[in-house]
């Protein structure tokens, strides 16, 4: 039976600071990173792969519509794997492609045999995880089946399977026979990513201000949003700018001073197109941290122009910083 509107994704990934966008009209909005050879080569390789596992399959609007297939779905996303790709020589393509769908693969193997289990709450327990997702994309593959909460701006907090291949939504039909609540499920899946998964925090010189640049390869780095109380070295006596645009990276700017003017006009731009270039895009919010609340600093970048649109509060921040 085919599983529908399951979050399912590769677990290989890697990340880069700035997007080189170069649209092409022949290119389709959701590939717009490709120059014209790569989106040739990278759509070669996926026909190639397809090809020879002999599965019928469309190209359609970023995703890849299949006939009975070992992966488990009939719908494959390939978005992600198209900004990997983008990170990468082209002559990589293939493998990269290659160990991608392979891994959705193994996912489905390991998921039919722990559906046998779901139920037994002490044999799921180290499984459960929580992370952030952006919200449209949530809705798009279906809200409904999963469990999770709004958590500021386009981000939506979920309670996932970190399975050692993929990660999968939690149903709510799963969760019935565990006798847990859901802040019981939040708190343990939180507890558990921070466990499974170090952040590496770095001070960086960025232009003429630093930063604490948090990166690595999994998928969970903005979970250091949970635990951003705990870290005080981090910590700015007027709170902090946050952006987490994308699953491998979180950037931190603690405000002290008016530099933190400066300090936007590099950042925010940078944030915005580490959500365009991914892998694996959240949000392109920035947001102001302090005492505990998250405050969105909107903002637009128009004809390379950027314009701020501060809420009074932060703008009581900035003016008391000038007296």
């Amino acid at each position: 039976m085919v599983k529908a509107l399951k979050l399912l994704i590769n677990k290989k990934n890697m990340f880069s600071f700035f997007n080189r966008r170069n649209t092409k009209p022949d290119i389709p909005n959701w590939a717009s990173f490709f120059e014209n050879s790569e989106y040739s080569i990278f759509i070669y390789e996926i026909e190639n792969y397809f090809n020879k596992l002999k599965i019928q399959f469309e190209v359609y609007d970023g995703i890849i519509i299949t006939s009975q297939n070992e992966f488990g779905l009939t719908n494959l996303g390939l978005s992600n794997v198209a900004q990997i790709c983008k990170q990468d020589q082209p002559k990589n393509y293939k493998v990269i492609i290659k160990d991608h769908f392979n891994s959705l693969i193994e996912a489905n193997k390991f998921e039919i045999e722990f559906e046998k289990k779901v139920d037994n709450f002490d044999e799921v327990k180290k499984y459960i995880g929580v992370r952030l997702y952006n919200e449209e994309y949530v809705d798009y593959t279906g809200k409904e089946f999963t469990i999770g909460k709004e958590f500021e701006g386009d981000i939506y907090s979920m309670i996932v399977f970190d399975f050692p291949h993929s990660i999968s939504s939690i149903k709510p039909e799963q969760i019935k026979n565990w006798g847990k609540s859901i802040d019981e499920l939040f708190e343990i899946g939180i507890q558990n990513i921070k466990e499974k998964y170090p952040l590496t925090i770095t001070k960086e010189d960025f232009n003429t201000f630093d930063i604490w640049f948090v990166n690595s390869d999994h998928f969970f780095t903005p979970n250091i949003l949970f635990d951003i109380e705990n870290l005080k070295n981090l910590s700015g006596t007027n709170g902090l700018l946050i952006g987490i645009p994308h699953r491998h990276s979180a950037i931190i700017y603690p405000i002290e001073n008016l530099e933190i003017v400066k300090a936007m006009n590099g950042i925010f731009p940078a944030i915005h197109n580490m959500n365009i270039e991914g892998p694996g895009s959240l949000s392109n919010k920035v947001f102001w941290y302090k005492d505990e609340i998250f405050t969105e600093i909107p903002y637009k970048i128009q004809d390379g122009k950027l314009q701020f649109f501060p809420p009074e509060n932060f703008l009581k921040m900035l003016n008391e910083l000038n007296t």
